[in-house]
């Protein structure tokens, strides 16, 4: 008796969780809804106008959308050779402090975000300022380098799981065999890493595409085309500096959750794309 009510405890709890994210799914899809009756979803994706003011009225999101993407991948792209050197580090060089380091590394993860905005307004703002002569530093490249740093315990944690799980199957034949901790990292580690920096990476940037108080305090907030150096606004700051001014029920109102909804396509894609991916890994590693 006890067993059924664990066994359908557990059910419960399973089905209440796919019925949170399809609840989430269904009441952006409604409050988008009239938004896309009267106007066309790709016209929505490619205009890149953003111009919430009463007489204009024109909802494009195709800057702002650019700048989400753009955003996070640059910061995966910086944060990827910190993350690999640093899991490296810690499963074939730390034995002592490997702990410790896990624990300040996860400590990361759990800083609020808005410690992180003031750390990019005070201190990376101010730097790139100083190191490219700009006027003012809030950019795309102010935003990147914030989210790596966000991103990191993510990315250290996926390619840390996976290294151990290497040295698991491996290590000990080429300890057999007399093989250096180098030579094993070569040969061995860094072919096997693939399918996991691939999905890391992807992890990662499910996370920082969604990223709103740190990137909103250093990218400046314009809805313009993105460059490195140039201001630009993301989806979800764009959500955040707007939703409490426009008014209810109006067009604005309806374009800002339709925007919304366009980013949980996007990160539902991405995490589609991930299973598969993690699929495959799971068939390559049984060959």
């Amino acid at each position: 008796m006890k067993n059924k009510i664990f066994k359908h405890t557990i059910y419960f709890f399973t089905l209440f969780t796919i019925l949170l994210l399809l609840t989430l799914i269904v009441f952006l899809y409604n409050q988008s809804y009239p938004f896309f009756i009267k106007n066309d979803f790709f016209k929505f994706i490619f205009n890149k106008t953003w111009d919430a003011s009463e007489f204009s009225g024109s909802f494009g999101i195709f800057n702002i959308l650019l700048a989400s993407i753009f955003i996070s991948i640059l910061a995966c792209v910086i944060s990827l050779p910190i993350a690999f050197g640093t899991s490296l580090f810690i499963c074939f060089y730390c034995k002592k402090s490997k702990t410790i380091l896990m624990w300040l590394i996860n400590i990361l993860a759990g800083i609020p975000s808005i410690i992180y905005g003031f750390f990019g307004m005070f201190i990376i703002v101010k730097n790139i300022e100083k190191i490219f002569k700009v006027s003012a530093g809030e950019s795309v490249l102010a935003g990147s380098i914030i989210l790596s740093i966000m991103i990191l315990p993510y990315f250290v944690s996926n390619l840390i799981e996976t290294i151990e799980l290497i040295k698991k199957k491996y290590k000990r034949d080429s300890d057999a065999l007399g093989i250096s901790k180098e030579f094993f990292i070569r040969k061995i580690v860094l072919k096997k890493l693939n399918f996991s920096i691939l999905t890391g990476f992807m992890i990662s940037f499910s996370r920082a595409i969604g990223e709103t108080m740190a990137v909103m305090m250093v990218i400046g907030n314009a809805p313009i085309f993105p460059k490195l150096l140039s201001k630009a606004q993301t989806i979800p700051s764009l959500i955040a500096l707007e939703i409490g001014m426009s008014e209810v029920y109006s067009e604005h109102y309806y374009a800002l959750f339709a925007s919304g909804f366009v980013l949980l396509i996007l990160v539902l894609i991405i995490n589609i794309l991930l299973f598969l991916i993690n699929r495959k890994r799971d068939n390559y590693d049984k060959i």
